[in-house]
This record gives C-alpha cells, sequence and structure tokens, in this order.
C-alpha cells in the first residue's frame, strides 16, 4: 500500500512543475447560430454546481465589437481582432449547471456570448468569466461565477497549477511519518542496526520486485546488489526516510523455496530469505529474483528446498 501511494505521488510530482501565472486573459464573442456548438465536458456531479463545456465556433473574418455587431452567425472573434489562423477554435469554459442558454444559442443567431477567455497553450482557449445577452436587450455584466475552467480535459476542486504543492505537503504531513513507521514495522530499522551498510560500490543493482518483508510488501522499491561478500539492501530515494541502506553477509542469510501467503496469489513460488541475526523475520522474494541472488552469490548463497511439513 504504501508503494503504491507513493509510486501515485512520484507521478504526480514529475507532471507538476513551476509555478506559473495565467495569461491575460481578453474578451472573445460569439453569435449563436450553426455551425457554433456546446458539448458536455462535465457533469454536474463532478464539480458541483457547475457543468463543464466546450465551445465550438468559425473564426469571423473581422473583429467582433464590444457587443458583437461584427460577428455573423455561429461564429467568434476578440472584440478588437480576429481570431488568428495559429489560434484554437475551441474554448473550454464552466457554467452553471441550471443555465439553459447554450441549448437555445445553437437555434438562435440573435444570442451573444462574451467570454474572458487566454490561450492555454494545449490547443484550446479557457474561459475565465462569460456573459450573454440577446439582441433585443442589452448584455448583462460578465458572470465569474463558476470561474473554475478545465486544463488539459481535466476537472479538478482546485486550481491544477497549485498541484506541486498539495502533493508535497502530503508527504511531508503523511508520507514521511508513514515511511518511519513502516521501516520500524517491516523489521527493516532493526536489521539496518545489527548489519551497518558496507556497500563498497562493487556489484550490479537491480529491483527486488514484490518483496515482502514480515507484513509489508514493498512493490519495486527495494534494490538489492551482490557483491563477493555480502548482499546490500537499499531503497529507491523516495522510499529512503526510515529505511537506512543495510549489508548482510553471506555467513547470514540462508534461502529456502517457499510460497506466497496471501490470496489471490496464495501459494504461488516464491524464495525465503532467513537473516541469522534475525531469524523470525519473514523476507520473500519473487522466485525469479531469489534465484538470480543465489546464482550471483557465486556459489556463497544455496537455495534449499523447505523442510517437510509433519
Amino acid at each position: 500500500m504504501v508503494a503504491h501511494t507513493l509510486a501515485a505521488v512520484a507521478a504526480l510530482l514529475r507532471m507538476g512543475g513551476p509555478l506559473q501565472g495565467r495569461p491575460q486573459a481578453y474578451p472573445l464573442n460569439c453569435r449563436g447560430g450553426v455551425p457554433l456548438a456546446f458539448d458536455t465536458l462535465s457533469s454536474p456531479s463532478d464539480t458541483g454546481t457547475a457543468v463543464g463545456l466546450a465551445v465550438t465556433f468559425v473564426a469571423n473574418p473581422v473583429a467582433a465589437g464590444a457587443d458583437g455587431q461584427g460577428l455573423q452567425p455561429g461564429t467568434c472573434a476578440w472584440v478588437d481582432r480576429p481570431v488568428s489562423d495559429a489560434e484554437p477554435r475551441r474554448l473550454f469554459v464552466a457554467i452553471h449547471y441550471m443555465d439553459s442558454t447554450p441549448a437555445r444559442t445553437v437555434g438562435d443567431t440573435a444570442m451573444y456570448w462574451s467570454f474572458l477567455a487566454y490561450n492555454s497553450g494545449s490547443g484550446h482557449l479557457v474561459g475565465e468569466g462569460y456573459r450573454h445577452w440577446h439582441a433585443a436587450s442589452p448584455p448583462l455584466p460578465m458572470s465569474t461565477q463558476p470561474t473554475a475552467a478545465p486544463r488539459r480535459g481535466s476537472w479538478l476542486p482546485f486550481d491544477p497549477a497549485n498541484l506541486p504543492w498539495y502533493v508535497a505537503a502530503w508527504v511531508a504531513i503523511v508520507g514521511m511519518p508513514m515511511l518511519f513507521f513502516t521501516g520500524w514495522w517491516s523489521g527493516w530499522r532493526r536489521l539496518a542496526r545489527f548489519y551497518p551498510d558496507r556497500d563498497g560500490g562493487r556489484g550490479r543493482a537491480f529491483s527486488c520486485g514484490n518483496m515482502v518483508m514480515a507484513l509489508a510488501n514493498y512493490r519495486g522499491g527495494v534494490r538489492v546488489k551482490p557483491d563477493e561478500s555480502h548482499l546490500h539492501f537499499s531503497t529507491w530515494m523516495l522510499y529512503r526516510p526510515g529505511h537506512p541502506p543495510f549489508s548482510v553477509p553471506w555467513s547470514d542469510i540462508k534461502a529456502t523455496r517457499d510460497g506466497w501467503p496471501w490470496f489471490p496469489f496464495k501459494g504461488m513460488p516464491v524464495v525465503r530469505l532467513t537473516i541469522a541475526r534475525y531469524p523470525t523475520l519473514r523476507i520473500l522474494l519473487p522466485r525469479m529474483i531469489g534465484e538470480r541472488i543465489v546464482a550471483e552469490s557465486g556459489g556463497r548463497l544455496q537455495l534449499t528446498e523447505p523442510p517437510p511439513a509433519r
């Protein structure tokens, strides 16, 4: 569980980046009628009272003007200039789920919309605010509720630009204490006290895959490195808190064949390592990893069969 959670944290951190301010938003006006189209991106159940829409339009050949007086039916343009060839023809915006104006707009060329929009750089414009009006009535003030707008098609209950900060806070408040607790609970820290790190840089490290220590399952987070005198255990940097590296001499290790203890893979062949100074600690490795360790021990470690059941 710990490994899955921290792997997700790592993925999230890779997705994040330096925080950047949003580009300046400018008024983009649109006029109803074909081929203007409103497509639903998210339902109210995903965003509370907001529904996410994608507005697909044709670029008007001239500027829209303050109230859309320069627009042809079904087109959009910036207030002071047309949409350029390099700019997207699709806009993402969030509106109140009770607003039925999009459905009326498609069939009514007298309906107008104005969006405070900017280019996301991801193939679409983003609307931060909007208003709509009919040609027979004056324009309404710009609405900024709801202000949430999708980025890269994702609807989240917070600004995605702040995601790295949320992840960092989660790691500091939850992830680090969880790692220290797991290192104590699994027996890792006790082994590190018994067998200090003596890795001299020789040998080649490789991942242990789904290694079980006590009841903790380290899913790909542990590496081992055999050399002529020791089997060295370490973790990837993300797992390092609470898990100092340690080195066990070959003479203190016993390898036997065993079976995976839990469903749904109960009985699947694994290799069990028994450590002389902590013989009650169960360390299980995937069969191929265990056999590789035995092979790279240079004959210092033998793989034995389990004693017959009585």
